[in-house]
């Protein structure tokens, strides 16, 4: 009789991140990141026109995690917010918010 696999299951995807650029109707980088299954993953950042870095961040398969931070267009950081990592989604820990 066969035995039967034990390999375990997982809740997340096995796939592989894909780069992914959104644009401005100029042609210059609005978002820069991966996508995994469809859905933001990884490391991200958002630029504004000028060009200068507006906010970066990290998704887990469409969750905000970790520490995301907002610069002026000077490049001087404005805001700091932490999300929870171990329940992707959930409100942000941001102090500023206490």
């Amino acid at each position: 009789m066969p035995s039967q696999s034990s390999s375990p299951s997982f809740s997340r995807s096995v796939g592989f991140p894909i780069p992914r650029h959104d644009r401005f109707p100029d042609g210059s980088v609005k978002a820069s990141g991966f996508e995994l299954d469809g859905k933001l993953h990884g490391h991200w950042e958002w630029f504004r026109l000028d060009g200068s870095l507006m906010r970066s961040g990290e998704f887990d398969l469409g969750h905000q995690v970790g520490l995301w931070r907002t610069w002026d267009r000077t490049g001087r950081l404005v805001k700091e917010t932490s999300f929870d990592r171990s329940t992707p989604g959930t409100s942000p820990a941001d102090p500023a918010t206490r």
